[in-house]
C-alpha cells in the first residue's frame, strides 16, 4: 500500500488519551513514517483518569502528577513510531486564535457492558466531553490551518470501544474536515466491517511493541499479548481498518 497515495505527505492523527495512537494506529503511524510521510499526532486528554498499574507510580500522586507522567510516556511512545509532531488539543498551535490555552481534561467513563464504554453521569466543563463542540472544533481548525495536513485520520463514529472521550474526537474531527475540506479517513472499530479497507501491518509490529513497553502506567508489555490495567488481555495486532468519509 502506497501511503503517500492514501493521505498525501502530510497526514495528521486526533486522538483522545495518550496510549491510543499506539493501541489504534501504531503500526500505521510507522508505517508513515517508513514511507516518508510528515506525520503528526494531536491528542485530547492527559488521561488523568486512567486506572494505573500498581507500582509505577506513587499512590498517593495528584491528577497533575499524572498527567505529567503521561505526557511523557506519550512523548516516548510517539518518538518510537516516527511521529514528527505532537500536539495538545487546546494548547497553541491547536487553539483558537485569540485566546488563552486551555487543558481539556479526561472525561471518564463506565462499563455498560464487556468491550463497551458509556458516559459518566455527570461532566465538568473542564473535560473534553463536558466543553463545547464548536470551541473544541475551532482548536483543531486552527492546528489545521498551521500545519496545513494533507489528510486527517481518527476514530469512526462508534469510538473504537464507545469511550464518550473517543465519540467526540470523532465529532469534532468530522466537523473539522468538513469546514477545511481536507479529506477525513476513519479509523475502524469493527476490524471485520467489509466497508473498511484492511490494512496488514505485521512488519510493524516490533515498533508497536517498543512504542506500548512505555506506557507502563495503563498497561503490562507480555511476550505474546498485553494486559490492561483493569485486566483485559489483548493479543497483539497490527491490522488497521480504514475508510476515507464521505458525506
Amino acid at each position: 500500500m502506497n501511503l503517500v497515495e492514501l493521505f498525501g505527505t502530510a497526514p495528521l492523527f486526533v486522538h483522545a488519551h495518550p496510549d491510543d495512537e499506539t493501541l489504534s494506529t501504531g503500526s500505521l503511524l510507522a508505517a508513515c513514517k517508513d514511507q516518508g510521510l510528515k506525520t503528526s499526532v494531536v491528542t485530547g486528554t492527559r488521561g488523568e483518569l486512567g486506572e494505573i498499574v500498581p507500582g509505577v507510580i506513587p499512590s498517593d500522586s495528584t491528577i497533575d502528577q499524572l498527567a505529567a507522567h503521561r505526557e511523557k510516556e506519550l512523548a516516548l511512545a510517539v518518538g518510537v513510531l516516527g511521529v514528527s509532531e505532537h500536539y495538545w488539543l487546546g494548547t497553541a498551535p491547536a487553539r483558537a486564535v485569540g485566546v488563552m490555552d486551555r487543558v481539556y481534561s479526561d472525561s471518564g467513563m463506565v462499563w455498560i457492558e464487556e468491550s463497551v464504554a458509556g458516559p459518566m453521569e455527570s461532566l465538568s466543563e473542564e473535560t473534553l466531553c463536558g466543553a463545547s463542540v464548536d470551541e473544541e472544533t475551532s482548536d483543531l481548525l486552527a492546528l489545521i490551518d498551521a500545519i496545513k495536513p494533507t489528510s486527517i485520520i481518527s476514530y469512526d463514529s462508534k469510538g473504537t470501544y464507545s469511550h464518550p472521550d473517543h465519540i467526540r474526537i470523532h465529532e469534532i474531527t468530522l466537523a473539522a474536515a468538513r469546514k477545511s475540506r481536507v479529506p477525513f479517513y476513519e479509523i475502524a472499530s469493527d476490524l471485520e466491517d467489509p466497508t473498511f479497507e484492511k490494512l496488514e501491518l505485521g512488519e510493524y509490529l516490533d515498533f508497536v511493541v517498543d512504542a506500548l513497553s512505555h506506557y507502563r502506567s495503563q498497561l503490562t508489555v507480555y511476550p505474546d499479548h498485553i494486559m490492561h490495567v483493569g485486566g483485559q488481555r489483548e493479543d497483539f495486532y497490527t491490522g488497521v481498518g480504514i475508510r476515507r468519509y464521505r458525506d
